[in-house]
């Protein structure tokens, strides 16, 4: 019976440590409504391949400032297909001035489900790893043709809740938000495109059940322990 108690303690502080999560979730920045339309259904960035853009592509950058500092685990960004190809890229990059500069992380050949003109079908990237943010740094989201040569037309819709922020365009041969012929073209503090990124502070947050969980087990090794040394 006394083996038996003391195992019952340890497995209540084993279920402890396995209930309490790893990190606390929270968004690093994001312009996306949380009531009604996400973003605006019918406003966007033009995003096209050759054919679409006349003979040549066009890219669009916005800047923006990160709201928390954290690892990025989880980017959500709304753009709609409007003809051709549906293949796109996303990238993250380290402002350098008022342009894009050195290249955090690139995610290719995503698609979109939605139709521009309709709301609110968001693109997620998932899993994301090794990509840290800082509060108050400010950063580009870059979204282009994921080739020079496809048939993409795609629309990033704008916000609807009225942020805004530094405007570029690219066009004719940029692939990517820095380097590869992007010359960058300022419109100006302009709305940005609709996004949010979510991410993990560092903080772990126990929740109720595994503190008591935890305070059980304890109090029940430290009972045990108590009776062993009184004999």
């Amino acid at each position: 019976m006394k083996k038996f108690g003391w195992s019952l303690c340890l497995l209540a502080l084993a279920l402890s440590v396995s209930t309490l999560p790893a990190m606390a979730q929270t968004t690093l920045f994001t312009d996306l409504a949380t009531s009604g339309n996400t973003y605006n259904c019918c406003d966007g960035w033009t995003i096209t391949g050759n054919e679409f853009g006349g003979g040549y592509t066009v890219t669009a950058a916005n800047e923006f400032t990160a709201m928390a500092t954290g690892s990025v685990s989880q980017i959500n960004v709304a753009v709609g297909t409007v003809e051709g190809t549906n293949s796109f890229f996303v990238g993250l990059y380290a402002a350098n001035g008022n342009a894009p500069g050195t290249e955090i992380a690139q995610w290719n050949d995503l698609s979109s489900s939605q139709q521009f003109g309709g709301c609110c079908g968001l693109v997620t990237i998932n899993n994301i790893s090794g990509v840290e943010l800082t509060a108050g740094t400010s950063y580009f989201m870059v979204i282009g043709p994921t080739n020079l040569t496809a048939t993409t037309w795609e629309a990033w819709n704008w916000n609807n809740t009225g942020a805004t922020g530094t405007d570029l365009y690219a066009e004719s041969g940029c692939q990517n938000g820095s380097g590869n012929g992007c010359n960058w073209t300022s419109g100006g503090t302009q709305t940005l495109g609709a996004f949010d990124i979510v991410g993990s502070t560092g903080q772990t947050v126990p929740e109720p059940s595994s503190l008591l969980l935890l305070g059980t087990g304890l109090v029940g090794a430290f009972g045990t322990i108590r009776r062993k040394l009184r004999k």
